[in-house]
């Protein structure tokens, strides 16, 4: 793996000179990371688990997070490998050649198998840093949902307080699920499910962790989050079976 991005690269197809795109614009929640080979290209969202992961864990941001993520995906299906700089192609060329593709080949996306989008090798080097960022959150003393309301319906706060509580609680967790996402794919789905419930998070987030961990799965393995979920929810009862089932029921019609 590089260390390093050019800042400016000189397009191999035309005079053009181009800076990489290593994040999403303003105004945009994804960006795209092409494959240096053929014209493929992964949809990259500022909120990908794996992204916000080493963002907030390893402490990456701009260049260096790019590089991360570049590094834990798998090779392109043609066998290149997903690059920043598009095998220095700049964007001009890369939609030329991409539509005359698509022309010649108008069923050739219809025919790609689901390919796991990362390189597990690379990803689990950052499992033990995952796992002791989500049990430190776990084993803390910050102020869960269930807490907040408490307090409020106990007169302990008003109802301003009580909203900006809510506001941070909703950024802090949605951190925190991102890393469990992330983790959870390292794990893989015989083992996530499991740890989730060993480890306490079932207890700590609700079902919403088992959805978030079944949307995981869908990034991941490519199975659908409501035949996961309709695996899953055999083994639970009370509460969480209620809960999933009354998703199951909502999101999917009756899946």
């Amino acid at each position: 793996m590089v260390d390093t991005f050019q800042k400016e690269v000189q397009c191999t197809l035309c005079p053009e000179i181009f800076e990489p795109v290593i994040e999403p614009e303003e105004g945009d929640n994804t960006y795209l990371i092409h494959c240096s080979s053929c014209v493929r290209c992964i949809s990259v969202a500022g909120t990908n688990p794996v992204r916000v992961a080493f963002r907030d864990v390893l402490g990456l941001k701009g260049e260096a997070l790019a590089l991360a993520f570049q590094s834990v995906l798998a090779p392109c299906s043609c066998g290149g490998e997903f690059n920043h700089d598009a095998g220095k192609r700049c964007p001009k060329c890369l939609y030329k050649i991409e539509r005359e593709a698509r022309r010649a080949n108008k069923s050739r996306d219809q025919d790609v198998d689901f390919t796991c989008p990362w390189n597990m090798a690379e990803l689990k080097k950052s499992e033990a840093k995952f796992f002791e960022y989500i049990f430190q959150k776990v084993e803390s003393k910050e102020e869960n949902l269930k807490q907040l309301i408490e307090k409020f319906e106990l007169g302990e706060m008003d109802a301003e307080t009580y909203m900006e509580g809510l506001d941070s609680l909703r950024f802090r967790e949605s951190t925190q699920v991102s890393v469990i996402q992330a983790w959870a794919m390292i794990l893989g789905p015989d083992m996530a499910f499991r740890a989730a419930e060993e480890h306490g998070l079932v207890d700590r987030y609700g079902s919403r962790i088992l959805v978030s961990i079944a949307s995981a799965m869908e990034i991941s393995e490519g199975k659908a989050v409501l035949a996961t979920l309709a695996t899953e929810i055999k083994n639970w009862d009370g509460p969480i079976e209620r809960e999933l089932n009354t998703f199951i029921a909502k999101i999917g019609g009756g899946f």
